[in-house]
């Protein structure tokens, strides 16, 4: 079967497959780069209003 297609054609099909997974994977990696970022910026904030939670309650009493 693969005798009936052009050398050509298959490096261009292997080249075509290799595009769709390399654009995949960095799709992937990159969205978890962002949740995890987007993470770690709820968990600063959330310190934050802690930290300014616990200093007004030190001032009030």
């Amino acid at each position: 079967m693969l005798d009936l297609l052009p050398p050509v054609y298959l490096v261009a099909l292997g080249l075509g497959v290799a595009a769709v997974f390399v654009v995949l994977f960095y799709s992937f990696t990159s969205n978890s780069k962002y949740e995890s970022q987007r993470r770690r910026q709820q968990l600063a904030e959330r310190m934050a209003k802690q930290v300014a939670a616990k200093n007004e309650s030190s001032i009030d009493d």
